[in-house]
């Protein structure tokens, strides 16, 4: 049905509606992988975009660290309920009880409750995530353990240097020898020498001073201690699809070799937690996995963010459909929602729930319920209102990433009403969509707000 002309011209047309430089699109339909791609590598270059070229998928690769995770549990070496310090007796956060009670089935899930944006660079050598880990000793505690989900690149960090400690060997050798080379995947690698040798693309980021201008990213790669949050996987769509069937197929490699126990492969969909804001990314978070339901199909993926660079990936398991997006852009969102609902529409006729829709009435009748500061490690929001009744959000990113890529200013953004309780459409300039921002108060559902949910994160009011 989506044959490699037909997705190439719909594929080609998404980018030029979109303003995207460049793409990659892998369906898979059965037992089948269609890859096109198209647009450039780099606007600098104009080297045209190919199946083979590599792409930063980002935090998909979060999923090959919860593989190893679960493989390590195959091997007898881990148990994902006993505290990490366990396996990591010199781990450190600020607070004693999250220290001495985090397990790895919480940081697979993100409900760690510590923060989760610690972006420091320990430099190339092989101690880099010893190093990481050793500065999260300063994180501090937004929830306790197990009460809320909040996206966590520091834990999946911390998870990957539980591999090295537990095989003996680094991260990227871990994932070299029991993923990339025993599930076949030529074009899959981990760091810059290795994807010098292939076409690759580069990430694009607005132009500081007209952000409607897309220009080269100033970085490629994140730094290797980031490695197991997913920049230590540089990959095609189709390779990131062949991962995907390693796990639709119980854990079986494609030569028939079984690398992980068909349970603990069906254990990693089962759902840990549930999601506060089931619009964007899914209803539900499971061991590495976000869980979804579009209509009644049950669906599963993951997303992705590195330097300039968006990437998509959504599979219905039970009908073996789905599809890897790679792109060369800041924000792909848009584009990511149409093509989803434009495949799943003509192979399952159904597609993601849409956000809630604008509320007519941009102002609220209490602002002072919302209005505060909210923070997490490195992003700071603070919410005001225009004295009408119309709240507004100024946003202050602090971590490395933000600041490397001179992200413009971004105050008095304003909070659309939208039809859920507490809920409001922004818009960041770096991105080319509405998210939703959502206020709760886990403790007292209804109550004033504690938090801000945005982007994924928890940001925790602090007055």
């Amino acid at each position: 049905m989506f044959t490699a002309e037909f997705l190439e011209k719909k594929l080609a047309e998404l980018i030029d509606r979109h303003g995207v430089p460049g793409a990659q699109l892998a369906v898979l339909d059965g037992d089948s992988v269609t890859e096109v791609a198209a647009g450039v590598l780099s606007l600098r270059t104009r080297w045209a975009a190919t199946p083979d070229a590599l792409f930063l998928p980002g935090s998909i690769g979060k999923l090959y660290t919860a593989t190893l995770i679960m493989m390590l549990v195959d091997d007898g070496l881990l148990d994902l309920d006993v505290p990490i310090r366990t396996y990591l007796p010199d781990f450190e956060v600020r607070d004693p009880r999250a220290r001495d009670v985090v397990t790895a089935r919480h940081l697979l899930s993100h409900t760690s409750g510590f923060d989760g944006d610690h972006f420091t660079d320990t430099g190339r050598g092989d101690d880099a995530l010893a190093k990481y880990v050793a500065g999260c000793a300063d994180l501090p505690q937004i929830a306790d353990p197990g009460t809320i989900w909040s996206y966590s690149n520091s834990g999946f960090s911390i998870l990957g240097r539980i591999v090295e400690v537990l095989t003996g060997a680094t991260f990227e050798e871990v994932l070299r020898d029991r993923i990339f080379g025993p599930m076949g995947l030529r074009h899959t690698v981990s760091f810059a020498d290795e994807a010098i040798v292939h076409p690759t693309a580069v990430g694009h980021v607005p132009q500081p001073d007209n952000p409607d201008e897309l220009v080269v990213s100033p970085m490629w790669g994140l730094h290797r201690a980031f490695g197991p949050m997913g920049s230590a996987v540089v990959s095609t769509a189709g390779d990131v699809l062949a991962f995907v069937r390693f796990h639709l197929d119980g854990g079986v490699a494609a030569d028939g070799t079984r690398l992980l126990d068909a349970g603990l492969v069906a254990d990693m969909l089962e759902r840990q937690v549930e999601l506060v804001d089931d619009s964007v990314i899914g209803q539900a978070w499971g061991l590495g996995w976000i869980l979804d339901h579009w209509g009644d199909v049950a669906v599963i993926g993951h997303d992705g963010n590195s330097i300039g660079q968006n990437a998509f990936m959504r599979v219905a398991p039970a009908e073996r459909f789905g599809f890897c997006l790679l792109t060369n852009t800041e924000s792909a969102l848009g584009m990511y929602r149409e093509l989803a609902d434009w495949l799943f529409g003509q192979r399952l006729g159904t597609g993601p729930r849409p956000d809630p829709e604008e509320l007519e009435n941009p102002a609220v009748a209490d602002p002072a319920r919302y209005t505060g500061t909210y923070e997490r490690e490195g992003l700071t929001f603070v919410i005001g209102s225009d004295g009408s009744g119309r709240l507004l959000a100024t946003v202050t990113p602090t971590h490395a990433v933000a600041e490397s890529q001179g992200w413009p200013p971004m105050v008095d953004l304003p909070l659309r009403p939208a039809t859920r309780d507490d809920a409001f459409l922004l818009k960041l300039p770096v991105a080319d969509a509405d998210l939703l921002a959502a206020f709760f108060n886990p403790a007292d559902v209804g109550g004033r707000p504690t938090y801000v949910h945005f982007g994924a994160r928890a940001h925790r009011r602090q007055d």
